[in-house]
């Protein structure tokens, strides 16, 4: 048998057209063949189903979704494989022609379906002196790893709301296919440290350059924007990492500390109007709002007021007729407040004034007895009434009368009171229709510990962080900028 071989370079391209279109032939032609073969099998399944009276729409769908990945997966490949061919042969980031190419080299992705096979062209680039796919470019798909995008965000999704051991059950039941706790943590990572480089480059763009506001734009963009409040609360809270692991033992013989516990800086902020009461009768009342923002990091209290004065500029912030704070006592809070916020109102929450009170009255007549709510209720009424002033006096005047304990707990409720005065306006609070405490961040924290404090979770600081940055991006629906896929999901669901 003679083999004749290209003599030039024309011939060559030609040999390769010839062999690239003989090959998307045969793709048609397979891809016919498993449409005919998937059409017979979806009726093997419609009989089966039809046999048996107690398979309801449940089994229905399940046979359906069954029956039809192996097919997604031969589509998804096809259209793979022609999106890579019709990728120029240039690098990517200079778009300089490629050197010393090799054509159709094979990869293997774990896509949502299954596994499915990809051939590109791998070249030299001069100019940025590297080896480049560019087609892996173009489909988005990682150097490090084999799972296709869509698989990345599952994962990242499926872990920012439980752990992987949880995650890789579910994972089988919701998608069809299971992905090992390994994959899932080690994907999630990645997507997290993405989110956080794009968290940066959000924070850090110029003053000019406007946020994406997340909040809903008003109907007719003629119409002038109605005065609005802002309301921004603050809190933090504490999780567990690894510090100085399996090195406990050691430390403690030498006297060293053990701080495994560590804060995580939280913030919410909404305009008032979107905030709503639900229910019937005083007692079923209870606060709705519609659209906010979030924040929470481990990144420090400078990492915190960077991201939050993000997202209350993407509310309004320099729009807003009036801005309001609301938090504890905390000093390092109203020092973040007074830094990017100076002109807010600023607003103590009511829950943690009343705790110092009854910090007091559990300590001069005992933790829960009627005489302790005797003694408090007139107090509780005069700081609603903005009557701080008069409360302070009656505690300083009780103070000499008292014993170590009770005294202790007088002058921290002394202290707190007058470190806070100003910020006890209570009455305007309730005839502006405002929150008087900082529910919405305290549950918001409640929410975050529910993930983050399990038993036996130890964190990283890289890990927390990245996962808390996944959670505030799909709360603050900025999802599609990590995943621009899902947009699609988005709009079929309009």
């Amino acid at each position: 048998m003679t083999v004749y071989l290209p003599q030039n370079r024309s011939q060559s391209s030609s040999l390769e057209e010839l062999v690239e279109q003989t090959v998307a032939h045969s793709e048609d032609r397979l891809l016919e063949q498993d449409i005919a073969q998937w059409q017979k099998d979806l009726r093997k399944r419609f009989e089966q189903i039809q046999q048996h009276p107690e398979q309801g729409l449940g089994f229905i769908e399940e046979h359906i979704r069954q029956a039809t990945l192996h097919l997604q997966c031969l589509l998804v490949q096809q259209v793979m494989q022609k999106k890579a061919n019709s990728v120029d042969e240039t690098c990517p980031d200079c778009h300089h022609g490629l050197c010393d190419k090799k054509r159709r080299v094979p990869r293997s992705i774990d896509a949502y379906c299954g596994k499915v096979q990809l051939r590109r062209t791998h070249g030299w680039c001069p100019r940025c002196e590297c080896w480049v796919f560019p087609a892996d470019r173009v489909l988005g798909l990682r150097e490090d790893s084999t799972a296709s995008p869509l698989v990345q965000e599952m994962c990242a999704l499926l872990v920012s709301k439980m752990p992987a051991e949880q995650a890789e059950a579910l994972s089988l039941r919701v998608t069809g296919r299971r992905f090992s706790r390994s994959t899932l943590g080690r994907e999630a990572r990645r997507q997290g440290d993405n989110a956080i480089e794009l968290r940066q480059q959000l924070v850090e763009a110029p003053l000019w350059a406007a946020p994406d506001i997340t909040a809903k734009a008003p109907a007719g963009l003629d119409q002038p924007l109605q005065p609005f409040t802002l309301v921004i609360q603050i809190d933090a809270w504490n999780i567990r990492e690894r510090d100085y692991w399996g090195q406990t033992k050691k430390r403690r013989r030498q006297n060293k500390e053990l701080d495994r516990w560590h804060w995580v800086y939280t913030a919410t902020c909404f305009r008032l109007n979107q905030r709503f009461t639900k229910g019937r009768g005083k007692t079923k009342l209870r606060a709705i709002i519609t659209e906010r923002s979030y924040v929470a990091t481990r990144g420090g209290v400078e990492a915190l007021t960077q991201q939050l004065y993000y997202e209350a500029r993407a509310r309004g912030l320099t729009q807003a007729e009036r801005v309001l704070v609301i938090a504890d006592g905390a000093v390092w809070i109203w020092n973040l407040v007074q830094d990017r916020f100076s002109e807010a109102m600023q607003r103590l929450d009511l829950y943690h004034a009343n705790t110092y009170l009854w910090a007091v009255a559990n300590e001069l007549h005992g933790a829960g007895t009627r005489q302790s709510r005797h003694w408090v209720k007139p107090l509780l009424k005069q700081i609603r009434n903005d009557q701080v002033a008069k409360v302070i006096t009656q505690l300083e005047e009780l103070k000499p009368q008292l014993a170590d304990s009770a005294a202790k707990a007088t002058s921290k409720a002394i202290e707190y009171y007058q470190n806070n005065q100003q910020r006890m306006k209570y009455k305007e609070a309730r005839r502006r229709n405002e929150p008087l405490g900082s529910g919405a961040i305290e549950s918001t924290c409640r929410q975050l510990q529910c993930r983050m404090k399990r038993c036996g979770q130890f964190w990283s600081t890289r890990g927390d962080e990245a996962l808390l940055c996944l959670e505030m991006f799909w709360r603050n629906q900025r999802w599609e900028k990590l995943f621009p896929h899902a947009k699609l999901t988005a709009i079929a669901n309009n």
